[in-house]
């Protein structure tokens, strides 16, 4: 669909604002989109623009179907809703209808653009909506009070979305403060028995709310800074839901670069996190690939202090793109966890297959236990079986499970 530009409406626009005296705007800004064009080329973002286009339409058909839609030519990516239809009420002016009119295109718009995006951003992109209203006045060029008006709805947009963002940290300061966390334990098993090695601690946000999932909960705490607080929160929570979770069976635990200069986390005092019926030897710290390599000396001299208490550790996404595995495997990790993106459709990637093959046998040379991650489909199951895989965390073995809901429904592994 075309949308017309500013432009090529303006003769409308201007009878219109002599006829009634007025006009209203609701601008909504997708500036953020820009960022897959600088990533991935013209021609994807060319292709996501033909998408997004009938969605912005069709929102002027579902919230003011007689309005006219344009895009502001300045700004590609800023789409302009002028109010020229018939109010469908006798009421008075309101500004405060306008307000209700910005939330309804936003509520409308995100969602459906979030989705498009999926296969470029790994966050939801930011959709910025704004309202302005204008007086027509005989002394000044209607073009001049026409793109006052967009500058108007501009910077109104810009306040919304800078009020939403004090919304959205307060929210998190709260969720961390209030400890409102729950762990998720999702089995890691023998893939010929199933019985279960351990559980990998997940750590989710209040139930049934914005915050319940990783990339929601941690990308907010990355945009203000406070992943740090989030993880030490988590950290906590991950232990205490153990208890309650009951199974025996080796519990592993994420961590990131934070946890090991945190005070309260080194010597004696990780003991505290665990309680008194937890040893340090049925837990793993999991630590990324690419934290390991860019973190190298800060983790080398805290893995040996927290393996002297009896802690274990498994480097996690293991291939995802970094050129250290003799580095990692040299560190004395029990357990080395391969990337996801590696798993994915393996039966049809022979480059990932001989890749997996090279950890496996880097396992077997250091004595480290291979886990695959992220295991969907029996098609990547019998291939990772096949080429000697013995350990295996995902969803075709197991969802995370809520430990208010059920016991863990596999037996435990003595491996």
């Amino acid at each position: 669909m075309l949308i017309p530009s500013f432009r090529e409406v303006q003769p409308r626009l201007v009878h219109y604002f002599r006829e009634n005296g007025a006009m209203g705007l609701v601008l909504v800004d997708l500036s953020p989109l820009a960022r897959i064009e600088r990533s991935f080329g013209a021609n994807a973002y060319q292709t996501l623009r033909s998408q997004v286009d009938p969605v912005l339409a069709e929102a002027k058909n579902h919230v003011r179907e007689d309005d006219i839609l344009t895009r502001d030519e300045r700004e590609p990516d800023r789409y302009l809703f002028f109010l020229t239809g018939k109010r469908k009420t006798k009421n008075p002016f309101a500004a405060v209808d306008l307000q209700r009119l910005c939330d309804r295109v936003e509520g409308f718009v995100t969602p459906r653009v979030a989705r498009l995006t999926v296969p470029y951003l790994r966050e939801r992109p930011s959709v910025d909506v704004g309202h302005s209203f204008v007086l027509w006045s005989p002394l000044e060029n209607e073009e001049r009070q026409l793109l006052r008006l967009i500058e108007d709805a501009h910077a109104t947009a810009e306040l919304r979305r800078r009020l939403r963002d004090r919304d959205q940290k307060d929210a998190v300061v709260e969720i961390i403060f209030n400890r409102s966390l729950w762990t998720a334990f999702q089995p890691i098993v023998q893939m010929e028995t199933r019985d279960a090695l351990g559980y990998e601690g997940l750590a989710r946000g209040p139930r049934g709310s914005a915050y319940e999932y990783p990339y929601a909960l941690f990308g907010t705490a990355a945009r203000f800074d406070l992943v740090d607080e989030l993880e030490r929160a988590c950290r906590r929570q991950v232990f205490v839901d153990w208890e309650q979770f009951g199974a025996p069976a080796r519990l592993f635990v994420n961590t990131v670069p934070a946890t090991v200069r945190d005070v309260s986390f080194l010597g004696r005092g990780v003991l505290d996190y665990l309680g008194p019926r937890l040893s340090p030897s049925m837990v793993t710290l999991e630590i990324t690939e690419g934290q390991v390599i860019e973190n190298l000396n800060l983790y080398r001299e805290a893995m040996h202090a927290f393996l002297d208490l009896g802690f274990t550790f498994a480097i996690d996404d293991v291939g995802a793109g970094y050129s250290g595995l003799e580095t990692i495997a040299n560190l004395g990790a029990s357990y080395l966890k391969i990337d996801m993106g590696l798993v994915r459709n393996i039966h049809e990637k022979k480059v990932s297959q001989q890749v997996v093959k090279a950890i496996l046998d880097m396992g077997a040379a250091v004595g480290a236990a291979v886990i695959g991650e992220g295991i969907e489909t029996q098609e990547e199951a019998d291939t990772l079986r096949d080429l000697g895989l013995r350990y295996a965390q995902g969803y075709f073995f197991g969802r995370p499970i809520d430990p208010l809901a059920r016991r863990p429904p596999v037996s435990v592994s003595k491996g």
